[in-house]
């Protein structure tokens, strides 16, 4: 079998191959169009075929939006989990890998596009394979596990403007969301100094302890390759299935999980690309009274970051302020008295007013549950009401991809070349924004970031974290 980096190179492909491969390595298909076919019919040739590593967690999920294509390759170290068993139910005549290095060279050419569903520390192994294969990418968020990775992924996907790339951001670019981009391009609020950002998340189990009993993997499972570039640790259920999110090893915490969910509506229009400072504390466990127990390889349940921005271009200085596990920002004294907090939402503090969104975007009181809430406007509420009870909304400029039309709008980009409302360069983006939050949490410490030379400037322990070496044997 091939080794990782038989499919990785971080170098563009040559100019001579990349007119000589269409699409970077597979045939150019002839598109027959749908309307030549009759309504409601796609064409084989106007289909889409896709492969799939990691398909017992959200990779179900994103399936199941993409399967009006062909899926042809399955791949899940756990074929024995429930949720694996029913994805390859779901789809019979796909390939099923457990490894998916076989997969990548034994499909190489029965594939265009690949989602990419892993836990976090394999994104980049992953995403670099596609590149250099020239296959189309859909990948779960963050995009990747390390800062450094983050600035790599970015630039080797700027050098293949040809792959139509989305980032698991299912809210961005819907109504809701764009409606609250529109208020906050409106200027209505002034210059934001100020932004609370709180998710009722996390949803899995945190401030654990590193397991010591032993443990049997799943049948079939190939631990050491889910380990992958990680550091070496012994198999335990507190890892898999599905709950590795908060494992500084393997995952992100709440932050590096959730932030992008919310940071799409405003990341650009704010320009929060490069935080100055950023530093974050987390809640503290205890086994019976006074007996505190330290966590420092998991997240905590409950955590605040704060980032800080100085001024860029005609922007004040601004700091952003994150809060999970329950934890919200103080309340909004012009909130009227008969209205709750949501328990997760976005806040925005300007010159002139303020702005409460839906953590996701739009209006936090309307809902499903709630569609007749007259109060406020699509893109949320601006406080204090009294004052902005003759706001008009502006016009509805922005482009628009609802949610139901999230993973069709990347497979149909796939197809046309136009590059989809969420990229995963601009994942790249926000990832390394919110992995700065991570770094401030794993090291409690205050970090000063120099976004140009890609460093820590004042804490090199914590430096180290930015771009680590991979575990031997997986080097990019």
């Amino acid at each position: 079998m091939s080794t990782i980096n038989s499919f990785i190179s971080t170098k563009p492909l040559s100019r001579r191959r990349f007119l000589t491969t269409s699409l970077y390595g597979f045939a150019l298909p002839f598109v027959v169009p749908r309307h030549v076919l009759g309504h409601g019919y796609q064409a084989p040739s106007d289909t889409l075929t896709i492969a799939c590593v990691g398909v017992g967690g959200m990779g179900r999920n994103y399936l199941k939006g993409c399967e009006q294509e062909k899926i042809v390759a399955l791949c899940d170290l756990d074929h024995d989990f429930v949720n694996s068993r029913g994805v390859f139910d779901l789809y019979p005549t796909a390939k099923r890998y457990h490894d998916y290095r076989e997969m990548l060279e034994k499909e190489a050419k029965n594939f265009d596009a690949l989602i990419i569903a892993v836990p976090d520390h394999h994104h980049t192994h992953l995403l670099f394979a596609a590149m250099q294969m020239g296959k189309h990418i859909y990948c779960a968020k963050p995009i990747t596990h390390t800062i450094g990775e983050a600035r790599r992924v970015k630039a080797g996907l700027q050098e293949r403007p040809r792959l139509i790339t989305k980032s698991s951001v299912q809210d961005s670019a819907t109504s809701a969301a764009r409606s609250t981009t529109e208020i906050l391009n409106s200027s209505i609020l002034g210059n934001i100094h100020e932004l609370h950002v709180w998710t009722d998340h996390p949803i899995y189990p945190c401030s654990l302890v590193r397991p010591t009993e032993q443990a049997t993997p799943p049948n079939g499972m190939d631990w050491d390759m889910w380990i992958g570039p990680a550091p070496a640790r012994s198999f335990h259920p507190t890892y898999h299935p599905e709950n590795w999110r908060p494992w500084w090893d393997f995952g992100s915490g709440t932050v590096g999980d959730m932030a992008c969910h919310s940071f799409h509506m405003y990341f650009k229009e704010l320009q929060l690309e490069a935080p100055q400072t950023v530093y974050g504390y987390g809640s503290t466990r205890h086994e019976g009274f006074m007996k505190k127990v330290s966590t420092p390889e998991c997240q905590s349940h409950a955590n605040v970051v704060t980032w800080e921005y100085p001024s860029r271009g005609k922007l004040p200085p601004l700091k952003l302020h994150w809060y999970d596990g329950g934890i919200k920002p103080l309340r909004p004294a012009e909130l009227s008295h008969d209205l709750q907090m949501p328990n997760s939402g976005v806040l925005f503090v300007g010159e002139k007013g303020k702005l409460m969104s839906g953590y996701y975007g739009g209006n936090p009181y309307r809902s499903n549950r709630n569609p007749n809430f007259s109060r406020g406007f699509e893109g949320g509420m601006l406080l204090p009401e009294e004052r902005f009870s003759a706001f008009t909304p502006p016009q509805k400029t922005l482009v628009r991809c609802e949610k139901v039309n999230h993973y069709i709008e990347w497979t149909e980009a796939c197809k046309s070349g136009k590059q989809t409302v969420c990229p995963v360069e601009l994942g790249c983006e926000m990832t390394e924004v919110a992995l700065l939050g991570s770094l401030a949490l794993q090291t409690s410490r205050l970090l000063k970031w120099d976004s140009l030379s890609k460093r820590i400037i004042n804490d090199e322990e914590a430096n180290l974290l930015v771009d680590p070496p991979y575990r031997k044997g997986w080097e990019i």
